[in-house]
């Protein structure tokens, strides 16, 4: 009987633990920027050959294109370079980007765009205003017809193209794009989309041959809501202001605007405020804890643009990582994507400066600085670390266990002394309780001793006390026994 009471003594001792418990990290700007920027890189798309497009008409009274056979093909060189963004999953060296950002389709795409669109426009100006007319009626008609052109122009098209991708060492401080793309990293396709173009499930994944990467954390998107606040980081070529700076990267804020559905309705595609331009394709959308819940994938084409604002829109972190899975290029494999040591320790090392536990901050700090020394951590952890400093040394860094407890304690909200306060109460209630039932059944036991000698009645068995007996035989127990 007496156990269920001594339980309930140390209960409020454990309900008043949450009470002093860390409410979980909030994050600014610049931490959230510090966190995930070493994750960051820039990807670079070398391609180089040559590509033969056939001369074809396009009409759009039946909605057919067709070879122009009285017309020559037309053979193009291709020498150019391609630029993207991506961003660290797995320390080992895995990096996630748009499939366009490194898919032949892409050059392939953008080859032929520039004779299907001139082909476009001649075909309307072909009509007359009364098939003009006809034609703004039949919307979801002509949409069809334009994928049908761009897959008859590829299919009847030849490319002899060789490609190679390569990841930017962020330590480099080359300042043109050969000798940039020389010191870079070789990277392999590891899974690709080449149909991104068609189902808007633009995603990728490409290994470089470096260990001990710091690789972001991957939040979800399940939850995601319009006008939740969101970060994008990558490298737009429009925010390239001189030679300086190739592998620098951007960061931008907005908010979720919308989630409009995919070409296909198979997902929602997220819609963003924040700014992006070319090259900052492949980059991550990231949440206010730092996590990256899209893939920052294309921006509002330039004709639409001219209307209004400006969007950028993301594939949904779920959805890119399942693409993914289906899409990985034969023989090659694809582990569990993982956060790097960096992120975690950060983390860590910054929950314990936010609460001057400098001595701890700075442990965590120094182990967050432990991954591959190519990737520039130091810049983003030093002012950390010179915060740190600046406590210890004027004496307001709390390292001893009585200092983090006496600052649990000052630093408790009105809410939660009241609920200290009740559970003390608790606590001292069952105190008194045992206490006094303590006391109570010694006084009941004597009482009942005192009964049995009054009556000589032993009250257990019924049977009467012999009081002399008794006593002489609690003399012989007290006896000293003499041995021999």
């Amino acid at each position: 009987m007496k156990r269920p009471f001594l339980l309930l003594l140390f209960l409020p001792f454990f309900l008043a633990i949450p009470a002093f418990a860390s409410n979980g990290l909030s994050l600014n700007q610049k931490e959230i920027s510090d966190l995930t920027s070493p994750s960051v890189v820039k990807i670079i798309q070398k391609v180089k050959g040559d590509a033969e497009i056939p001369a074809f008409k396009i009409n759009f009274s039946d909605l057919t294109v067709s070879i122009d056979d009285n017309q020559p093909s037309t053979t193009v060189p291709v020498d150019d370079y391609f630029f993207g963004s991506g961003f660290v999953v797995n320390p080992d060296g895995y990096i996630m980007t748009n499939s366009h950002v490194v898919s032949y389709q892409t050059v392939k795409n953008l080859i032929a765009s520039d004779f299907i669109l001139p082909a476009i426009s001649e075909g309307f100006n072909n009509l007359s205003e009364a098939e003009t007319a006809k034609i703004g009626e039949k919307s979801d008609e002509i949409a069809k017809f334009g994928e049908k052109i761009v897959n008859y122009v590829l299919e009847n098209s030849k490319f002899n193209i060789e490609k190679e991708v390569v990841v930017l060492n962020p330590s480099s401080k080359k300042e043109n794009t050969q000798d940039l793309f020389n010191e870079g990293f070789p990277a392999k396709i590891i899974s690709v989309n080449d149909d991104f173009y068609k189902d808007n499930k633009d995603t990728a994944i490409i290994k470089i041959d470096e260990k001990n990467l710091p690789a972001i954390l991957l939040g979800s998107s399940v939850n995601i809501s319009t006008g939740d606040k969101v970060y994008i980081l990558g490298y737009p070529t429009t925010a390239e202001l001189n030679s300086k700076g190739l592998v620098s990267s951007s960061f931008t804020q907005g908010i979720v605007s919308a989630l409009k559905d995919s070409i296909t309705r198979e997902f929602k595609v997220i819609e963003t405020d924040a700014k992006i331009s070319k090259g900052s394709s492949g980059g991550p959308l990231l949440n206010e804890q730092g996590g990256a819940i899209g893939l920052v994938t294309f921006i509002t084409n330039d004709e639409t643009k001219q209307d209004g604002d400006s969007f950028a829109f993301a594939v949904p972190i779920d959805v890119a990582k399942k693409t993914i899975r289906e899409k990985i290029v034969q023989s090659e494999t694809l582990p569990d994507l993982a956060e790097g040591g960096y992120g975690r320790h950060f983390l860590l090392g910054l929950d314990e400066l936010h609460q001057n536990h400098c001595q701890k901050a700075l442990q965590e700090f120094d182990l967050a600085r432990q991954v591959n020394s190519k990737f520039n951590v130091a810049k983003y952890l030093d002012p950390y670390v010179n915060e740190c400093n600046v406590l210890i040394q004027s004496g307001k860094s709390i390292d001893t266990p009585l200092g983090m407890f006496w600052q649990k304690i000052t630093t408790a909200s009105y809410l939660v002394w009241i609920g200290v306060t009740v559970v003390f109460l608790v606590f001292l209630w069952g105190l008194i309780y045992i206490i006094r039932l303590c006391f109570r059944v010694n006084k009941d036991e004597k009482e009942l001793d005192n009964v049995e000698r009054y009556l000589h009645l032993n009250l257990e068995d019924g049977n009467p006390i012999d009081e002399k007996g008794k006593e002489e035989d609690e003399l012989e127990r007290l006896k000293p026994k003499v041995k021999g």
